[in-house]
């Protein structure tokens, strides 16, 4: 792509410099060698489009050049061939910026790696990882592939790929990505993926597929484009005919057809949208947003309701335990409304009672077979505290609602109120009346039942420090809904809805559940933007008119799910992506109302230049290939602007 862009650059720089010096000499040989030089792309371009049997606008300017020079007016086709030359540069300039993103990515890979087995430690290839091997990673040397750390300690640049310059300390059991740099310390990686499906390599093939998807607005150009050729062809030949048989010069008519030709031509309104989500792609790119394709862009500049997500998404989705209440008669604690003062099991910034240890053992045995970001807090908590996990015989799952376990003989549940709450086995007036009024505190309660004794286990995630100007934000953007969803029971989340500034709220929602009010929305007449953690929301994603990711680094349900994702875990991201999408959607119609306003006024000036001004319609045809290649300069400059960002 860039030997194409520099040989671009040369040969457009040759029809500029040719044209310039057949000005100063026109009676020269220069007008005819710029365009030479010019129509090479252009030739090829619209030979390639007649052998798939349809016509561009390629073809309508070797046509007009070729008309041109065959009646005298070479520096016509020299200036027409020049412009539309250096659009089309321009152009590959836009594509070449977002190339290079892929480029840069591709350069992060590291070809070997130190692997350590039984027999020592040798530089091995990259490719021959597995799974399951292990790997040296030395201080200023790349990850070479993804992995966890399994001993020492570092802090990595993973700016290459998130846009994030601040390093990110690595310890045992952290994750690490190929491409990523480390800058100090010295690890030892456990292979988890191999290479060719790791992180690095599924966001290479994101950003490739990000320039094949056109947006919508570009199909439609391209497919207005390539009827509108046809029709403008047909101009052109009827425009002939008629002066031809109204008794005109064969030359003046020629003249007047090409002159139309031009004018009519589509070559601003074509690359109206691509130049503009091109260079939009490639700014995301740079700060660690990466989008599918243009109409993903064109979407984001539409949304008007925004659903947040409530854990990891408008808080840090990292719950902590703050509260374990015991709510059973076969314990020494108090029952009733007095579990959650004095006889409260255990309240952060108390003594940690052994009543609480054991409760917490047995809620971590049961819980550290499920992935949900509270079983993990739980787990952490126990580990946290050196307490012995119990051993588990039996396990399983109940999808949406909890984890159920045999321990030490004894039927162990874990989970969420509906697990336990029905109408033929309703929950105990006691422990819902715990539960509640942990929940009306903002937290989070996971309940435990062991052959009828009970423990509520209150667990808070924080709102994120930039939650609430997020939510402001979005709407000065236009948003006219902002809305926040969540399997939290209702209580739990208006707490953190009324922290951050959202009052449509819904509480209890299953994943699929998600969906189905997305869904709604929609039909609604509501054009719906879902931010999420693409693990447990990817169904909402998939429904949503523009699914965002947060923090898919490492994701690959992230990568799959999303249309969007956010390789950064913070809020700044959507800001970025609305205000991005608002701009490339004000640039592309901005584009295309300026592109149509000059093919309409140049058709009509450059047809009535003539009868009413005869001494100036030599001036015809050179006042449509200015205006014509010159709005498709000011269209593509203007789309380039997007390649410093969205306005503020």
């Amino acid at each position: 792509m860039r030997k194409l862009l520099d040989w671009k650059a040369l040969l457009t720089s040759l029809c500029g410099v040719f044209m310039v010096v057949g000005m100063i000499l026109p009676t020269s040989v220069f007008p005819y060698l710029s365009v030479l030089t010019g129509s090479y792309f252009a030739v090829g371009a619209a030979w390639r489009s007649l052998k798939e049997r349809s016509l561009d606008v390629n073809m309508l300017m070797v046509i007009a050049a070729a008309g041109a020079v065959a009646v005298g007016h070479p520096m016509e086709a020299a200036i027409l061939l020049f412009l539309f030359s250096l659009s089309s540069t321009l152009e590959s300039f836009a594509m070449a910026r977002t190339r290079s993103a892929i480029e840069g990515l591709v350069k992060l890979r590291p070809t070997e790696a130190i692997r350590i087995d039984a027999t020592g430690e040798r530089r091995v290839p990259v490719s021959s990882l597995q799974p399951g091997d292990r790997v040296r990673v030395l201080a200023f040397e790349s990850v070479p592939i993804d992995g966890e750390v399994v001993s020492g300690s570092s802090s990595i640049d993973q700016s290459a790929m998130t846009g994030e310059s601040e390093p990110i300390p690595k310890l045992s059991g952290d994750l690490v990505f190929a491409g990523t740099q480390n800058l100090e310390g010295m690890l030892v990686v456990q292979v988890t993926a191999p290479s060719g499906a790791t992180t690095l390599d599924r966001i290479v093939e994101l950003v490739r597929e990000a320039q094949e998807n056109k947006a919508s607005g570009e199909r439609i150009s391209d497919w207005f484009g390539q009827r509108y050729t046809y029709f403008v062809l047909s101009a052109a030949a009827a425009s002939l005919l008629i002066r031809y048989l109204a008794g005109q010069a064969s030359s003046d008519a020629i003249y007047a057809s090409l002159t139309l030709l031009v004018a009519l031509s589509p070559c601003a309104v074509v690359i109206s949208t691509p130049a503009s989500t091109l260079s939009a792609i490639a700014w995301a790119a740079r700060q660690g947003i990466l989008i599918r394709g243009g109409e993903f862009i064109e979407t984001a500049g539409v949304v008007d309701l925004i659903a947040l997500d409530k854990t990891g998404t408008l808080t840090e989705g990292k719950p902590q335990l703050v509260e374990i209440c015991v709510c059973s008669q076969h314990v020494g604690v108090a029952v009733g409304a007095e579990c959650m003062g004095e006889g409260a099991c255990w309240r952060a910034g108390k003594e940690f009672s052994s009543e609480a240890a054991s409760w917490l053992s047995l809620a971590a045995a049961v819980e550290q077979f499920s992935e949900h970001p509270l079983a993990q807090a739980i787990v952490r908590a126990a580990r946290e505290r050196d307490l012995s996990i119990p051993v588990a015989t039996e396990h399983w799952s109940v999808a949406g609602m909890g984890v159920e376990a045999v321990i030490e003989g004894k039927r162990v549940r874990v989970g969420q109120r509906r697990m336990f709450d029905s109408p033929e086995s309703p929950l105990r007036e006691e422990v819902a009346r715990h539960m509640e009024s942990m929940q009306r505190e903002g937290m989070t309660v996971a309940l435990l039942e062991c052959e009828g004794e009970w423990t509520a286990f209150g667990l808070r995630d924080e709102p994120r420090p930039k939650s609430k100007a997020l939510v402001e934000k979005v709407r000065s953007l236009g948003a006219k809904k902002v809305v926040m969803l969540t399997g939290d029971t209702a209580e739990t989340a208006r707490a953190v809805a009324a922290e951050v500034g959202i009052e449509d709220v819904h509480a209890g929602l299953m994943p699929e559940e998600k969906a189905t009010l997305l869904r709604n929305y929609r039909q609604s007449g509501y054009r719906v933007m879902m931010v999420g953690d693409g693990i447990n929301d990817a169904p909402s994603l998939t429904v949503a008119d523009l699914g965002v990711a947060m923090g898919g680094l490492g994701s690959d349900i992230a990568l799959n799910a999303a249309d969007v994702v956010l390789m950064r875990d913070k809020l700044e991201g959507i800001d970025q992506l609305l205000r991005l999408g608002r701009s490339t959607t004000q640039i592309i119609r901005s584009n295309l109302y300026f592109a149509t306003a000059v093919i309409v006024a140049l058709a009509i000036s450059t047809q009535v230049l003539g009868p009413l001004a005869p001494q100036l319609k030599t001036w015809a045809l050179p006042l449509a290939v200015v205006g014509h290649e010159g709005s498709t300069v000011l269209v593509i400059l203007n789309g380039l602007r997007l390649l410093s960002g969205p306005k503020r």
